[in-house]
């Protein structure tokens, strides 16, 4: 018997249609994750901005968040977060990512927590990799035209 599986979560409780970005065709990786960076840390719950920032490309220089699929979830977890935060980036022709799987990366999906929010962190990841293993989900995400379609598209 193995471990439960973490209950899933509402991500719409994390995440905001002012926080869903179309990435520019020719958008690098440090591009990308300079961008989410940013719209993340526009959320009050980030208090220390250049931290996360610096904590997700710390993250990213250990091994690169694409996890194949098209998909990229770069995270970090500080002391300085209050909660969570979800910021979404989305590029039609891909970034070029280091993904595990080689592909370029369509969906990236930053998540940033509380390093006292561990079993809420687990559920949070656990929901995103649940929601964006389905393929329905990903052409949804993939052929959202404003930020409102891709909220739907991850809450529903």
């Amino acid at each position: 018997m193995g471990l439960p599986r973490p209950a899933l979560v509402d991500l719409g409780t994390y995440l905001a249609a002012d926080r869903i970005l179309t990435l520019p065709a020719g958008t690098t990786k440090d591009e990308a994750l300079r961008q989410l960076s940013a719209a993340c840390a526009s959320h009050p719950a980030i208090t220390d901005t250049e931290a996360f920032t610096k904590a997700i490309f710390e993250r990213e220089r250990v091994s690169s968040t694409g996890i194949g699929n098209g998909i990229a979830v770069p995270h970090a977890k500080l002391r300085s977060i209050t909660d969570f935060v979800i910021t979404v980036g989305l590029s039609e022709p891909g970034v070029e990512f280091a993904a595990k799987d080689g592909e370029p990366v369509h969906i990236l999906v930053m998540i940033a927590a509380s390093e006292q929010q561990r079993e809420a962190y687990l559920r949070v990841l656990a929901t995103v990799a649940s929601v964006l293993k389905r393929d329905e989900v990903r052409a949804a995400l993939r052929a959202a035209t404003s930020p409102a379609d891709a909220l739907a598209a991850l809450t529903s």
